[in-house]
């Protein structure tokens, strides 16, 4: 049995858009997994203070407090409208990742709520490595 190589270029956007920068920004590695527990972590302690979980919108804010999108992602190609638009589908794509993963449980055009996902230890860092 032979075996064979594959080269293949690493895959580029044709075109560069801030939305989809901010997204995959968000939700690479080595951050990625760290925030997807976080909003885990976030959920769960919605939970235990108010005895269900939060709406998206809220989850949202507890994780990115005091971030106004419209300021943070610059976009003048766009009106405010479609920047309003582009952060809305940026917000969804975060919940539908974080499900996906399994760090919340929330189905869209079901859930009203957040639930938690499976639980995740804290984050190993070297100082906790080495002991």
């Amino acid at each position: 049995m032979g075996t064979a190589e594959l080269n293949q270029e690493s895959f580029v956007l044709a075109v560069e858009d801030p939305y989809l920068d901010a997204l995959i920004g968000t939700i690479e590695e080595p951050a990625g997994s760290r925030n997807a527990a976080e909003a885990g972590r976030l959920t769960i302690a919605w939970w235990d203070r108010h005895g269900t979980g939060p709406s998206c919108a809220e989850l949202l804010d507890a994780m990115f407090a005091g971030i106004a999108w419209d300021e943070v992602i610059e976009d003048p190609a766009r009106t405010l409208p479609e920047r309003r638009a582009q952060v809305e589908l940026l917000q969804r794509w975060l919940i539908s990742y974080w499900a996906r993963i399994g760090a919340i449980a929330f189905i869209p055009g079901h859930d009203d709520v957040v639930r938690p996902g499976r639980i995740h230890r804290e984050p190993e860092t070297e100082r906790n490595a080495d002991t």
